[in-house]
């Protein structure tokens, strides 16, 4: 059985770190030297690295009354959207 070693300079398993955001925390994103970009978003998406999975980010998210929108791609986050309170809805 052989294995491939990537020794990328950029990235740690083809992921790189992408900042902060003050809402989801540290993100990382798809490595563009190691990894093809999704074809649905570009490879804009980011993925929070506090979060094991989706529904823990949405319910964090939650009470700050924002959701993620997620890339049907490569299920990164791609946008924040504001959540209406049941106060402005008609």
């Amino acid at each position: 059985m052989t294995t491939a070693i990537i020794d990328c300079r950029f990235c740690i398993d083809t992921n790189m770190p992408a900042g902060r955001d003050e809402d989801m925390g540290e993100l990382f994103e798809r490595c563009p030297v190691c990894t093809q970009p999704c074809p649905r978003c570009d490879g804009i998406a980011v993925y929070p690295a506090n979060y094991n999975t989706p529904f823990e980010l949405a319910a964090d998210l939650a009470v700050l009354r924002l959701a993620p929108v997620f890339c049907m791609g490569c299920t990164g986050v791609v946008a924040l959207a504001p959540l209406a309170a049941w106060e402005d809805l008609p």
